[in-house]
């Protein structure tokens, strides 16, 4: 039996711009590796946000698929204008995605949203 030297790496995905609102729009915030297979899974552990002039406050929406597929991985997250929120795994749910994770804002009077996620890779 070797060492897995993979397990629990921490991996940050790139900051993402969501400039429109609903599911339909849902962006992909991590996408999860082709070379994952089986049970490999990603765990979030961090979310960061950044408001770019959004015209108020606006709920985010974090899960996987588009449209009509997308489910939540998370409840929503209240971003508000001009401000950086960042949640830590002390304060996320326990969630474990076997897929690409998504998300988008509910609405969007104006501006946009960075999104950055860090997730912890299970196998």
């Amino acid at each position: 039996m070797g060492t897995e030297l993979l397990e629990g790496r921490r991996v940050t995905g790139p900051v993402t711009n969501l400039a429109a609102a609903a599911a339909a729009n849902a962006t992909a915030i991590y996408t999860r590796p082709t070379s994952f297979v089986g049970t490999t899974s990603a765990v979030l552990r961090k979310l960061m946000v950044r408001a770019n002039a959004v015209g108020g406050a606006v709920w985010l929406q974090v899960g996987t698929g588009v449209g009509g597929a997308f489910a939540n991985l998370i409840p929503p997250v209240r971003i508000l204008d001009n401000l950086d929120s960042e949640w830590q795994e002390v304060e996320l749910p326990a969630v474990e995605s076997f897929a690409t994770i998504t998300a988008f804002p509910l609405t969007l009077p104006a501006g946009s949203l960075d999104v950055q996620i860090e997730i912890e890779e299970r196998r």
